[in-house]
């Protein structure tokens, strides 16, 4: 037992060294196979993480562009220092970078838009309506309540002299109505414009003008009705209401263009038009009731004495189902009285070099009035004493436009197509959209990691 255990003690031989080559040899066969595995599985969960990324800025481009309008986005794009271009063609190229925190990294976009795709000719081709004209920012709204003339109405039945204390109801209403009928609405609007110079940092100064807007409405009666010539006009005084002010927006907007500038960032043209009057928007509620014999009973006036360029949109506006059922209640011969109703637009600019074209006035007007009888269009040039011209609007045969009757016409007027509230314009309404995402720096040489196509109405 002692000499076996002895001689198993020195049993320590080993591996040989072709047994250890052996090994390596058929371990080296196993594992550089699962090594290259591992590496291709890698590269291609990163190739589907960042195609996972792609796909996502890409659907998120396509949904920005079906929610905004080509010029908001171009906007957004300038703004962010990438590009936004369009050719004659009405092609658009968009370039950007995208970094959201919700991706892995920075990844290059290609945006392309084309109007020019064969089944979308003849739609881009049609003149369409462009709501996108009446930006709110933009615009000076004036609009008063239905019950704005009942209240005039009232006050004139207050001081007509008669004791309407000791008069029964039917005889206090037949007063109203005979009130009314000897009532005239004035609204006036005035544009004032000044000079304001801004300063862009790095980028200098900016000398632009800024707007302000303001109306009045006013109601006369004819004053042998009532108690004395004080009570003719309501209401009697007040301040002009502002509808429009827009220094302190541009003021503003010229401080974070000041921020970008001295950030190194170049300012386009499109960012150095920092004020605009685009509209001004007046809601009139015609006065049938005042109308028994054809004549104007509504006057609309815009002073405009600085010519500054903007569109007056002059819309008629319905009574509610109620208003118009106590009115007919009311008024005898009710759908006469709206046949008989008349209106005159006013226009007072300042034209020194007078030119009996059309298209001479700044304010360019578009209204729904002008399918009704009675429709009085009259310009004052300021620029010269006593120089007027006026007329009375009609439809052409063609539908598609009004002109001015009589032989000067009144052309300076610049009345257009008005069935509606906004001018129809022709532009590209329907683009093919194309999106490409590549990987950063890749977008001059490289292929895009996803290519995403669609269709985008504007």
């Amino acid at each position: 037992m002692q000499k076996h255990t002895k001689e198993k003690q020195l049993n320590n031989g080993g591996f040989s060294l072709v047994e250890l080559l052996i090994a390596i040899v058929i371990l080296a066969i196993i594992v550089v196979p699962l090594l290259h595995s591992f590496v291709t599985s890698a590269r291609t969960s990163a190739k589907a993480r960042n195609t996972m990324h792609a796909t996502a800025i890409a659907e998120d481009v396509m949904e920005d562009f079906e929610a905004y309008s080509i010029e908001e986005m171009a906007k957004q794009y300038r703004d962010a220092g990438f590009t936004a271009q369009e050719d004659a063609d009405g092609k658009w190229i968009f370039s950007k970078q995208d970094d959201k925190s919700t991706t892995s990294g920075t990844y290059d976009v290609v945006v392309e838009l084309d109007p020019t795709v064969t089944q979308y000719v003849d739609i881009n081709e049609k003149k369409q309506v462009d709501i996108q004209n009446l930006a709110g920012s933009l615009n000076a709204v004036y609009t008063e309540s239905e019950d704005a003339s009942r209240e005039a109405y009232q006050y004139f039945l207050q001081h007509s002299g008669s004791n309407i204390e000791g008069m029964t109801e039917d005889q206090i209403a037949q007063l109203a109505v005979s009130l009314a009928e000897n009532v005239t609405k004035t609204i006036e609007i005035t544009i004032d414009s000044s000079r304001v110079k801004l300063d862009l940092g790095s980028a200098g100064e900016l000398e632009t003008d800024v707007y302000l807007v303001t109306a009045r409405s006013q109601y006369h009666c004819d004053t042998s009705l009532l108690e004395g010539p004080a009570y003719g006009d309501y209401p009697q005084t007040g301040n002009d209401a502002i509808i429009f002010s827009n220094e302190e927006n541009v003021r503003k907007r010229a401080a974070e263009l000041k921020a970008k500038a001295d950030t190194g960032a170049i300012l386009t043209d499109a960012d150095k038009r920092l004020s605009q009057l685009a509209n001004i928007i007046i809601c009139m509620q015609p006065r049938y009731e005042a109308a028994t014999s054809p004549r104007v009973v509504d006057t609309v006036i815009v002073n405009n004495p600085d010519n500054v360029q903007t569109n007056v949109f002059l819309v008629k506006q319905e009574l509610s189902i109620a208003r118009e059922t106590e009115m007919q209640e009311s008024f005898s011969n009710w759908n006469f009285r709206k046949l008989n109703y008349g209106a005159e637009y006013i226009l007072k600019e300042s034209h020194p070099d007078w030119i009996t074209s059309e298209g001479n006035a700044a304010c360019r007007l578009r209204t729904n009035l002008l399918p009704d009888r009675n429709i009085k269009y009259t310009f004052y040039n300021l620029g010269i004493s006593g120089h007027t011209r006026s007329g009375e609007a009609y439809r052409q045969e063609d539908q598609t436009d009004y002109q001015p009757a009589g032989s000067d016409g009144a052309k300076v007027l610049t009345i257009l197509s008005a069935d509606t509230l906004t001018p129809k314009i022709q532009k590209n309404h329907i683009y093919d959209i194309r999106v490409k995402v590549y990987e950063q720096g890749m977008k001059d040489s490289g292929t895009p990691l996803i290519t995403m196509d669609g269709t985008v109405v504007q």
